[in-house]
């Protein structure tokens, strides 16, 4: 199985074109299709509904998967980020995993180059390139808690993209609440870099039914002796609920032998890490089936007299430093019967995960553009964040939790009513909806204490002009000419001396 090379956060993993991923549960969605379709058991998904941007394409390539023979792309080169929204389970846990393949669907040899966003965090750069020119498909993997009832995934154009983003596919994992639960996944993500079985070399993947949260995990073997596994095990032992089938193989050494491993087989960018190992001892039953060794990961101590049964274990770190070619030494304990042994393992980057957007914040700028029309399509997924990837229109705050301060859509053929929710954008300096289609009556904004300039001239709003205005103290600039609005400024307003007005009354 080849590995093509790190992508900022995460390494990206390459598979067979016939290899075909299922599940049971969670969300999987075929991008471009438009029909639903059962492959081995999944039922795979059109995007209706999930996102409202770009174009599909059909490939005509001879072999590859059905999930891969259509395709999302998105041409729009003015948009900020493409976002699909998926339902999800507040504080779920979520396997995302997002597929590529070019079939050089835009007539061009060579696949772009883009980056990907889970939330608010820039989560990875897709380069499908080398990956691609090996016949290869490729695909991401992130393990995240879901802070809301939706969770976006988004595509975004950088400084490398020429040609237009595009996905294959898009996965949602349900998982146990006690996989991973060392790693604080509030502040945390975990990006999939190598998930092995030891002892096969036929570069097949163990997927669902096996996994029956369909993680991907690849063979690998190296020169030290394959030995097979006479017991079973049950994966409900372990916190991180490892296939049984992952341990039917193992690497071992002869009795007194130290077992050297290089694991995995690229390079790790610097970073910190999460590794799982596992181990059974693969003999039949009995009162000699033990082994004990130590465990080293570039010779720093990870585990001491570690024994190892037939029923097997699983030892961790939730926080190993690590760069470079990765080096895992199990030395054997002076009394033990028989050389170590492993059988799988599990690596993952430790991702901090992204400033957000104050949730109240959010909230109203989701009502907004649920309530208006015409508002631009990039409004989806966090409304501030990535920065480079904000809401056209919208301008944020620094700090912990961003804050929107200026909203500008001016000229921009909205149609609606302002909703009564824009008055809890508390933190909010400037709106700027002049040149519009609005009517209605302009909304309480009595709690917008930061407002300094307001903008809603030359749109078809009605009724009186609210008295809450004379509340904002920082007030400098009130628009509101050429709508039908009736009757007087506020006294208050009128006589400020320090603000513009214009208003036909």
């Amino acid at each position: 199985m080849r590995l093509s090379i790190f992508l900022l956060l995460l390494l990206c993993i390459a598979f067979p074109l016939h290899v075909t991923s299922h599940s049971n549960e969670g969300h999987h969605i075929n991008c471009g299709s438009q029909k639903e379709t059962t492959i081995e058991g999944i039922k795979w998904i059109t995007e209706h509904g999930l996102t409202k941007l770009g174009k599909t394409h059909n490939l005509d390539t001879l072999g590859i998967l059905p999930t891969l023979s259509s395709l999302r792309y998105f041409p729009e080169k003015s948009v900020r980020k493409y976002c699909y929204t998926i339902p999800v389970i507040k504080g779920g846990k979520y396997l995302i995993r997002t597929s590529y393949y070019y079939g050089g669907f835009d007539a061009g040899n060579e696949p772009p180059v883009f980056d990907q966003i889970v939330g608010e965090t820039k989560w990875s750069v897709v380069n499908t390139s080398e990956n691609y020119a090996k016949g290869l498909s490729t695909y991401y993997e992130i393990i995240t808690v879901a802070l809301r009832k939706k969770m976006c995934v988004c595509l975004a154009r950088n400084e490398f993209t020429v040609g237009n983003p595009f996905i294959s596919t898009l996965e949602f994992e349900y998982l146990n609440e006690s996989m991973y639960n060392e790693t604080d996944f509030k502040n945390y993500a975990l990006a999939t870099t190598s998930r092995h079985r030891f002892g096969l070399s036929d570069g097949a993947i163990l997927r669902h039914p096996d996994d029956p949260f369909n993680r991907y995990w690849q063979s690998f073997a190296d020169e030290n002796p394959v030995v097979e596994s006479h017991t079973h095990v049950s994966s409900s032992d372990f916190w991180n609920n490892p296939p049984e089938t992952v341990f039917r193989r193992g690497l071992t050494t002869s009795r007194g032998k130290k077992l050297i491993l290089k694991w995995p087989p690229a390079n790790l960018q610097n970073g910190n890490y999460y590794i799982t190992l596992y181990f059974q001892d693969n003999r039949t039953p009995s009162p000699f089936s033990w082994r004990i060794f130590d465990i080293k990961i570039n010779g720093e101590n990870l585990y001491t007299k570690l024994n190892v049964s037939t029923a097997g274990i699983m030892v961790y770190s939730a926080h190993q430093p690590l760069s470079g070619q990765v080096t895992i030494t199990l030395i054997p304990d002076e009394n033990s019967p028989v050389g170590p042994v492993i059988n799988a393992a599990e690596i993952l980057q430790i991702v901090p995960l992204g400033r957000r957007t104050h949730t109240r914040d959010v909230n109203v700028m989701e009502d907004l553009a649920r309530r208006l029309k015409n508002v631009p399509i990039d409004w989806s997924g966090d409304p501030c964040m990535p920065k480079e990837s904000s809401w056209t229109g919208v301008s944020c705050s620094e700090g912990k939790f961003a804050r929107v301060v200026s909203i500008n859509l001016t000229n921009f053929g909205l149609v609606g009513t302002l909703p009564q929710s824009i008055g809890k954008l508390t933190a909010v300096k400037r709106i700027w909806l002049g040149g519009n289609k609005l009517h209605g009556n302009i909304p309480d904004m009595s709690y917008l204490k930061h407002l300094v300039s307001l903008h809603l001239e030359n749109n078809q709003f009605n009724g009186s002009i609210p008295t809450s205005l004379e509340k904002l103290e920082k007030l400098q600039e009130l628009y509101l000419q050429n709508n039908n609005l009736r009757g007087e400024l506020p006294s208050n307003l009128r006589n400020r001396g320090r603000i513009k007005i214009q208003y036909n009354e």
